[in-house]
């Protein structure tokens, strides 16, 4: 496909990078202020179907490629374009900065994107959209979202690392994404969590700590 760019003038979107990009150099450590990644505001589900050069599933409002650009679909046109029909500036505003997060966690993670779990795990943490989820009150599949995504992540994988960031800080969640370039397959990723938290991945283990941390 063959695009021609225009720049467009938003206050409401550059308020939130700004906002976002100060937040998230805090979080990740990094520092960006060169290079940094251009958002891309996408009008439709064509657009959205195009762009990725398949068919995209409705829910599908937003996505990173690597560490430079960010796709997410006009706040105007959620209801029309999409199947989430709850939408506020504060929804829109942690979608926007997920995205971003993801950007980071690239650079960090030497765009390692297994685990997905621990990947938009970290991205909905970050981005402070656990807030708009119902409380969980029992893990039960987010481990086996590892090569693989879909929607059912997105509920689980937050909160799992709110329970990690809570019981032991931030230094060992981010000792672990940058750690990622030296796994090659689940098994590996276990043992290097393994290493790091002290305890196998389990989730008998993170029901144990989500008690804690209530």
């Amino acid at each position: 496909m063959i695009y021609t760019l225009k720049k467009k003038e938003d206050k409401f979107i550059d308020k939130i990078y700004m906002d976002s990009m100060k937040d998230l150099n805090k979080f990740y450590g990094i520092g960006w202020k060169h290079g940094r990644p251009s958002v891309i505001i996408v009008q439709s589900r064509k657009e959205i179907d195009e762009i990725k050069d398949m068919k995209s599933e409705r829910w599908i409002v937003g996505w990173t490629y690597s560490n430079k650009l960010i796709f997410v679909l006009d706040r105007k046109k959620f209801g029309k374009e999409s199947n989430h029909k709850y939408f506020t500036d504060k929804t829109y505003e942690a979608l926007l900065k997920h995205e971003i997060s993801h950007a980071f966690y690239s650079i960090l993670s030497s765009r390692k994107t297994s685990p997905r779990w621990l990947c938009e795990g970290v991205a909905i943490y970050t981005s402070g959209q656990n807030k708009f989820k119902k409380p969980i009150t029992k893990f039960n599949n987010f481990l086996s979202f590892y090569d693989n995504g879909g929607g059912d992540i997105y509920y689980e994988s937050g909160f799992a690392i709110e329970v990690l960031v809570k019981k032991y800080g931030k230094k060992k969640l981010l000792k672990l994404i940058s750690s990622l370039k030296t796994v090659r397959n689940k098994n590996d990723f276990s043992k290097l969590f393994n290493k790091i938290y002290g305890f196998r991945l389990s989730y008998k283990k993170f029901n144990s700590l989500l008690k804690e941390i209530r």
